[in-house]
């Protein structure tokens, strides 16, 4: 009755963060997306949903603020840092150690670390429908634009 069946996993499959397996990529994130300086993260992605919808991961930055799009709903979890979320129309709002949040597919604006930041975070993405085009990004003056 349109139910997915049920696969014969084990206690082996279940993924522990900071513990399981990981793929870490390390970047620096310059203009345009970062905005006055550069980002050193470290984003540690420990599981893929087999469609790909769906990620979970620990991301850590050093100070610095850069443009957000957000082409997927993400849940995190604050471990340590001070981070200030704001929206186009200059909206802010600041998280730290212990926040747990969700920001919707759909957000645009800035992302300010403002000390060194590490949080657990789930991604999903949304079907095509009603979804910002995977084909946007923000450009140097901070507007959403085709890739």
């Amino acid at each position: 009755m349109g139910r997915s069946p049920v696969s014969d996993r084990s206690v082996n499959d279940i993924v522990v963060l900071g513990e399981s397996d990981a793929t870490t990529q390390k970047m620096t994130m310059g203009p345009p997306k970062a905005i006055g300086g550069e980002l050193d993260i470290t984003d540690a992605l420990h599981f893929t949903s087999a469609d790909k919808s769906f990620t979970v991961g620990i991301w850590e930055s050093s100070p610095g603020k850069f443009h957000a799009v957000y082409e997927e709903d993400e849940f995190y979890y604050m471990i340590q840092g001070r981070v200030v979320i704001a929206d186009r129309q200059g909206n802010g709002r600041t998280f730290h150690p212990g926040d747990c949040i969700v920001v919707p597919a759909g957000f645009i604006g800035t992302w300010e670390v403002l000390e060194p930041t590490k949080k657990f975070y789930a991604h999903h993405r949304p079907s095509a429908e009603g979804a910002p085009s995977a084909g946007m990004a923000v450009d140097s003056g901070g507007e959403l634009a085709p890739l």
